[in-house]
């Protein structure tokens, strides 16, 4: 099993996502330190980063974390389950993988495709010719 590992909001970061996506990493790992965010929502925000480069790259997501979110994402973009926030939490997930993951379009043009998928969408609704 490869590991891509990620310290806080390096998990945010696209390029650096698609580069772990790239070198090989079947499952990424993010360790993140949230306790700058007491009570806020934030730690939310920032699990749904993450969660959004998992699905972008289609591999899972293990995010562990000091007091904010734990939790598994698989490549889906389904969340397993919440660690409690602010206590001590263990878990054991079964996480589904590929071992040879296939290369997503995302993983080669990135966010080239925003704009073509943007004008098919807005042609296809308004049934206009591409």
């Amino acid at each position: 099993m490869k590991l891509g590992a990620q310290i806080c909001y390096e998990g945010c970061l696209t390029d650096f996502h698609v580069g772990l996506a790239q070198q090989g990493a079947q499952i990424i790992v993010n360790s993140t330190n949230d306790s700058w965010y007491p009570d806020w929502n934030e730690p939310y925000q920032h699990l749904y980063m993450t969660l959004a480069r998992a699905v972008e790259t289609r591999r899972p997501l293990v995010r562990s974390t000091n007091t904010g979110v734990s939790t598994a994402i698989l490549a889906s973009g389904e969340i397993l389950q919440f660690s409690p926030r602010g206590q001590e939490w263990t878990h054991v997930f079964e996480i589904p993988y590929w071992k040879n993951p296939s290369q997503p379009p995302f993983l080669t043009w990135g966010f080239y495709l925003f704009p073509v998928i943007t004008r098919l969408v807005i042609c296809h609704a308004a049934d206009l010719e591409v």
